[in-house]
């Protein structure tokens, strides 16, 4: 049986559309399902605990990068498990590098006729992560959008502007492979996926089923028009190209800030996490 796991508020409640099609479908088939609806905050990921501990192995995230965040986490044994994913949310920034379809019939489909493949995830200070996890600018905005009233993707870049002419950098030491360097960094991100923030290209090349970390290190040298051409890279999907860019591929990475700052993972912010991020496979996905 299919259990699917929903944020009804997901995407404007885009999620709710997406779930008639997925129901439609399923029962076309004839194919068994059972719906769980998160109520809260870290529901989505109670569920899925709840769910696996009980054997259950096929789950279906129905949502954004936020939810499948929770339902990774919530997995007592990502090895045994099979993932579906109907993008619902507002970045579905995962879903794009998966190769899921936006239209919910089309990624329905994906799932009743399509192959599990395994796909590689992160670990950082004990906490999954499906695709970008990191420290700098990216968390600056993204704290700036929880304190801020407007919605929608306007929220996000009014955000960044800000952040733009107000990010001073993080002092950070980097340490992988027995190598340990001290940066000024605009972002640090150890990256399974590609891209974050709603369509941001972080790591263009980063391969979900390699088995390594893409690390990319952003250096914050300069003043605001600095930070601002390097984003202006970012935004281009270029930044690997942008001279200030390290690049490199490993199996585990430290970030140790001079400072405690927070982190995001998969868009979530954490507070006094230990940025050791380390690179872990088994999961598997409907694609």
């Amino acid at each position: 049986m299919y259990h699917i796991i929903l944020n009804p508020v997901s995407g404007k409640k885009k999620a709710l559309k997406n779930l008639r099609v997925v129901e439609r479908l399923f029962s076309e088939r004839g194919v068994a399902y059972e719906v769980h609806r998160s109520q809260a905050v870290r529901d989505a990921e109670v569920i899925a605990r709840r769910l696996t501990e009980q054997g259950e192995r096929e789950i279906i995230v129905l949502g954004g990068d936020g939810t499948l965040h929770e339902v990774l986490n919530g997995l007592v044994d990502p090895a045994v498990c099979t993932l579906g994913l109907i993008p619902s949310g507002t970045g579905n920034d995962f879903a794009e590098k998966l190769g899921v379809p936006k239209d919910a019939e089309k990624a329905t489909l994906a799932i009743l006729d399509g192959v599990a493949k395994p796909v590689d995830y992160l670990e950082v200070g004990g906490v999954r992560s499906m695709n970008v996890a990191g420290m700098g600018i990216d968390v600056d905005v993204l704290e700036r959008c929880q304190r801020g009233k407007m919605k929608g993707k306007l929220k996000y870049l009014f955000s960044l502007i800000r952040s733009l002419f107000a990010y001073k950098g993080y002092s950070v030491e980097i340490e992988t492979e027995g190598r340990t360097e001290k940066r000024d960094v605009l972002i640090a991100a150890a990256c399974n996926g590609s891209q974050f923030g709603g369509g941001i290209s972080i790591c263009p090349t980063a391969d979900i089923t390699d088995g390594k970390i893409n690390v990319v290190i952003v250096d914050c040298i300069g003043g605001a028009w600095k930070i601002i051409k390097a984003f202006i890279w970012l935004m281009k999907g270029k930044v690997l190209q942008y001279p200030l860019t390290t690049h490199f591929l490993c199996d585990k990475v430290r970030f140790t800030p001079k400072n405690p700052c927070t982190v995001q993972l998969d868009g979530e912010l954490y507070q006094d996490l230990t940025f050791e991020a380390k690179i872990c496979q088994g999961l598997k996905f409907f694609r």
